[in-house]
């Protein structure tokens, strides 16, 4: 049992054992690398100045590096990656083609945020050689400028024109063999100070350690948990920490279809989903887009947001809308579930304590079908749902809904389908007893009033969200 994380740094292979091992990826990097052009703001994976690009063997793109955000990301997440930071994109030479457009198009003002925008779009032009405004603007969503030079750095970004890629520099096939080795030792670290962090290498692992430490936190993409660790709300200064990280079971890896089932894997990220569906459930990929910034996708999981429970998760209502069903593992078997039947409270889920859900299985709407998923925010990008609701409407030759899936988040203490309303609608045409069907909608929920907006004001939209699905769908007379 391997008790030091092991990776590969900038090309060259490092190790942190002992506290470090429990830092923050951007604290180790500036506190125990100096390496300060990892800048650090909020600590919560929403400023995007502390992008890095990782590499990993697993997933869709193997050893496809990809921005992610430092700040909330641990350590222990890492055995066996290769992390590339600012510090290696220029060369000797001079700059690179990226940061010298950012410094001729005056768009590093007061500079903070620049480190982080250059990591983001060079996740971009690692694989192209040209960048639209369209793009520059969506490889940039999860990073903030200050100083408000928003359109200066797009200008950069299509200013640039084949830029020779930096990880060729640094990653080799001999660093893949060798991190791909590291990938297969279990990892458990422990401090007095920091508690343990236990890292297993396959299924089997996996399981006993969960049976045996029950009551420890699971940890796959952390962009939840990152968040409530950096702010002192869980395991404050001092307190111990027992968490096991699911990152190294390449059993709980990838996205694959199993006929007209799309298996999500617990370690596979929302990107990897958004790619996969693309094609086959385009609504779900469409709504995937706008879930998050690339960083974020590029290491939160479906699974993740899946078993967090809240009642606002952006993918519950769609997930909830086409009938997925959750994989269940423990030391003792495993089961099936439908989505429907695992929330039984407020972020509480039907499961033992040994139990652990492995993968979600999602059908693809069947032909002749309508399916709609929508989260409403006060931002368009990266932001928390107010209020989701999908809808899916099987119909027959004749237009009269043969089967239906209504289901929302944000208006009850869980995200739910309204089963009274699906039985309304079966048998009817969209276009029939809209205003009926939307009222009954307000009535059969439970919204409560917080921060975000009033109880009245999530039942007015919820009935709306339906009008308008329906008058979308609706022939004009």
């Amino acid at each position: 049992m391997r008790n030091a994380v092991q990776l590969y740094l900038n090309g060259r292979r490092v190790e942190a054992s002992g506290d470090a091992a429990f830092l923050t990826l951007s604290d180790w990097l500036r506190d125990e690398r100096r390496l300060t052009g990892t800048k650090v703001v909020c600590a919560e994976g929403d400023c995007g100045a502390c992008t890095v690009l990782l590499g990993r063997p697993d997933g869709d793109r193997p050893w496809r590096f990809d921005p992610v955000n430092a700040c909330i990301l641990g350590l222990a997440q890492l055995d066996g990656t290769h992390v590339v930071t600012i510090e290696s994109v220029a060369t000797p030479d001079g700059l690179h083609p990226l940061q010298a457009a950012l410094r001729d198009n005056h768009a590093s003002q007061c500079g903070f945020c620049t480190p982080g925008f250059v990591m983001a779009l060079l996740g971009h032009f690692e694989h192209h050689g040209t960048c639209t405004p369209r793009e520059a603007k969506n490889h940039t969503t999860g990073n903030l400028c200050r100083c408000t030079g928003y359109q200066t750095i797009v200008d950069a970004a299509v200013a640039v024109r084949e830029p020779p890629p930096v990880v060729p520099r640094y990653h080799t096939n001999a660093v893949a063999q060798e991190l791909v080795a590291v990938r297969s030792e279990p990892l458990e670290l422990h401090s007095s100070t920091h508690g343990r962090v236990h890292a297993p290498s396959d299924l089997a692992q996996l399981l006993a350690l969960r049976a045996a430490h029950p009551d420890a936190r699971l940890v796959a993409g952390n962009t939840d948990l990152g968040v409530v660790v950096n702010k002192g709300t869980l395991w404050p200064p001092g307190s111990p920490r027992h968490a096991i990280v699911t990152a190294k079971v390449p059993e709980l890896c990838g996205v694959r279809w199993d006929g007209d089932v799309v298996v999500v894997g617990a370690n596979a990220t929302l990107g990897e989903v958004e790619r996969a569906v693309y094609d086959r459930i385009p609504e779900l990929s469409r709504l995937l887009r706008v879930f998050a910034s690339p960083q974020i996708k590029a290491v939160a999981t479906l699974v993740g947001n899946v078993a967090n429970g809240s009642p606002i998760g952006d993918t519950l209502p769609a997930l909830l809308a086409l009938d997925a069903e959750v994989q269940i593992q423990s030391v003792t078997g495993s089961r099936v579930l439908p989505l429907s039947e695992l929330y039984v409270g407020y972020r509480n889920l039907a499961l033992d304590r040994s139990e652990l859900l492995t993968a979600v299985r999602i059908p693809a709407p069947v032909p002749n079908t309508l399916f709609s998923a929508v989260k409403v925010c006060q931002r368009k990008d990266l932001d928390i749902s107010f209020v989701g609701a999908a809808f899916r409407l099987e119909r027959d030759d004749v237009g009269r809904i043969t089967d239906a899936r209504v289901a929302y988040g944000g208006v009850g203490p869980t995200a739910a389908r309204l089963p009274a309303i699906e039985a309304l609608l079966v048998g009817q045409r969209v276009e029939d007893s809209v205003d009926v069907v939307a009222t009954a909608i307000e009535a059969e929920i439970t919204p409560r009033s917080d921060v975000r907006g009033s109880a009245e004001g999530r039942r007015v939209l919820a009935g709306n969200l339906y009008r308008r699905f329906a008058l979308a769908h609706t022939a004009p007379s």
